[in-house]
């Protein structure tokens, strides 16, 4: 997969003559991209394009080229990966559709392709696909616009819509990959990659469909020992299967049975796509949690409540506060003020400031050694109440804390998205949309705690 991500030569073979603003020139994207490598356009019907030399065919630039990238007619496809065969080509990507996605003459093409690359060791990614991104060389085989972030994530997908947009989809990323069609490069391949590249660790996966199946499931359950993987699987309607094979030709199989045998591995499995930016960026952030014991920290009695249904559909428990931790907020609060679990603060707030209040709560909870994990619950006010917002006091007692355990934090009110990037801001404290999620994301640290911590399940209080 090195000659994919990480190419010092591109051939870009039927490439457009247009540029500029709607024209999706690939060749124009990747120059704007910063690819720092050696580019030849590949197109019969010119001479130059965007001032490069262009070539009628692969085979006459005599430099070596890493990787060729093939956007012609399908019917042209075989022939130009045979031409790159001669050139001594060891992978390409082939973008255009109408494969097995399409039609029987389709479905012809791509077996062709397949045996091509098993006879010839061509390795091919596609047809049907934007192909690659790597934030951490500037570069990008996708002809849309992508959003150029180093965040530790691989992503492997099977339609360029995560790739474009995966703030939506699995949140920041650092490398993808689009499988599309996988007539040849498939899961397997590009688990193993990122499964070895030392700057990548999470990994999100969107699978429609599963080629080498049981080489990736017996990989998955060795990797997931060391890096976290976020798998969401579509399809599992009739109808969805039904959309996944006119997309990629992708047969889905058996949605229950795909489902239980990813779990088995200890992959995060997500029974919704939008489940993955909060699962992606849980894991790679927060610590994990080593038992089911959380502490509730609220600014609202009636969200104490509420929690509660949250932590018991997860597998999780409200914490015995210490008599030590339900006494250092008893001393803030007023005498008439019962206190437990959920440890609601604000009847203190009203004698005393939010970040006092706040500071001295959630240093208790994180120093009880009755507590595995913390849910605050806050207020997102707008500015003139500003003294209730503790974003910043909450982020410095995590930092100063010895504990290691996550801290969580569901925010109500007009200023929400505004304060929860403050809460984000020095990735220690996550945030989530709402009470539940919040609560699922502390589950998904406690569970990725059994799989790095052999008998850990065995050991919960």
């Amino acid at each position: 997969m090195k000659n994919f991500f990480e190419p010092e030569s591109v051939a870009l073979i039927g490439i457009s003559r247009k540029s500029g603003p709607g024209s999706l020139n690939l060749m124009e994207r990747m120059i704007q991209f910063g690819f720092p490598g050696q580019i030849y356009p590949v197109n019969p019907n010119a001479k130059k394009i965007l001032g490069k030399q262009a070539y009628p065919n692969v085979r006459d630039v005599k430099e070596r080229i890493d990787l060729a990238v093939i956007s012609s007619p399908r019917e042209t496809t075989i022939r130009i990966l045979e031409d790159c065969v001669a050139a001594n080509i060891k992978a390409a990507i082939v973008v255009n559709q109408g494969f097995t996605d399409a039609d029987r003459r389709g479905n012809e093409l791509q077996q062709k392709m397949e045996e091509l690359a098993i006879r010839d060791g061509i390795r091919i990614l596609g047809p049907n696909t934007l192909g690659v991104l790597n934030n951490f060389n500037n570069f990008t085989t996708s002809f849309m616009p992508v959003v150029k972030e180093k965040a530790p994530v691989g992503l492997i997908c099977q339609s360029g819509i995560h790739i474009v947009a995966p703030a939506e989809f699995c949140g920041e990323i650092g490398k993808g990959v689009d499988l599309g069609n996988a007539c040849d490069v498939g899961f397997y391949d590009a688990l193993k990659y990122f499964a070895e590249d030392p700057g990548i660790e999470v990994i999100a996966i969107h699978m429609e469909g599963l080629k080498q199946g049981k080489r990736f499931l017996s990989l998955a359950g060795k990797v997931v020992k060391d890096k976290p993987i976020v798998i969401h699987k579509s399809g599992s309607s009739e109808t969805g299967a039904k959309a996944a094979m006119s997309h990629t030709g992708s047969i889905a199989g058996d949605y229950q049975l795909l489902k239980t045998a990813l779990k088995q591995t200890g992959a995060t499995f997500l029974e919704e796509a939008g489940q993955m930016p909060h699962a992606v960026k849980t894991l790679r952030n927060l610590p994990l949690m080593k038992g089911d014991r959380v502490a509730v920290i609220t600014y609202s009695g009636g969200a104490g409540i509420m929690v509660s249904d949250g932590l018991e559909k997860y597998g999780l428990k409200l914490a015995s506060l210490s008599p030590e931790t339900t006494g250092k907020v008893a001393e803030l609060s007023p005498d008439w003020m019962p206190l437990g679990n959920p440890l609601d603060i604000w009847p203190a707030l009203m004698l005393h400031t939010a970040e006092k209040v706040c500071s001295v709560a959630l240093r208790a909870v994180l120093d009880d050694p009755n507590v595995d994990g913390v849910l605050c619950i806050a207020i997102a006010p707008v500015p003139e109440f500003s003294n209730l917002e503790v974003s910043q006091l909450l982020n410095s007692v995590v930092e100063e804390s010895s504990s290691h355990k996550p801290v969580v934090v569901w925010t109500y009110g007009p200023n929400a998205r505004e304060v929860r990037r403050k809460y984000e801001s020095k990735k220690r404290i996550m945030t989530y949309p709402t009470l539940e999620i919040a609560t699922w994301a502390l589950s998904l640290l406690r569970d990725r705690f059994k799989i790095v911590e052999p008998g850990a399940q065995d050991s919960f209080p």
